[in-house]
């Protein structure tokens, strides 16, 4: 039976989890994307691995090739919204990656996006779920990104 949250519809299997907790007093609540279905391709692989100095992967998908994901138009749109428009810039700081089972080469999966903003630094932490279309977790991937104002010089 799929579980339910507080008047929330069940989810996909890969938004379920630690990252799906209430926000705390005064926090605002994470934004969770709608389940993107991406694919590996493979010439978006083979693309990737060549850019990173990878040679032959064979059917293997490069550990970080999800990261490019991040540019996906609705994560893109989701993250410029979060950061606050026009005048800042999201920085990468960190990232990591939690595999339960490889990617392939030209197989569907599904992802489950979720924004986290923070004010103390401002930073977003945008969290992905990567699974199979039946519902197996893959990976999960976090990526913080700090919240730089962008400032106009005067001329002097």
């Amino acid at each position: 039976r799929p579980a339910r949250r507080r008047g929330m519809t069940a989810r996909h299997p890969a938004q379920t989890g630690a990252s799906a907790a209430a926000p705390e007093p005064g926090e605002v609540a994470p934004v969770r994307l709608a389940a993107i279905t991406v694919r590996t391709e493979p010439d978006d692989v083979a693309g990737f691995s060549r850019e990173t100095g990878a040679i032959g992967t064979g059917d293997f998908v490069p550990l970080t090739f999800p990261f490019r994901w991040l540019a996906l138009p609705a994560i893109r749109v989701a993250i410029l919204q979060s950061i606050g428009g026009e005048g800042f810039l999201p920085v990468h700081e960190a990232q990591s990656f939690a595999y339960e089972s490889s990617l392939r080469i030209d197989t569907a999966y599904v992802l489950a996006v979720e924004i986290e903003s923070r004010a103390k630094p401002p930073r977003l932490i945008v969290t992905m779920a990567v699974s199979t279309v039946e519902g197996k977790i893959c990976a999960r991937l976090e990526t913080m990104l700090r919240i730089v104002r962008l400032t106009q010089e005067t001329p002097s």
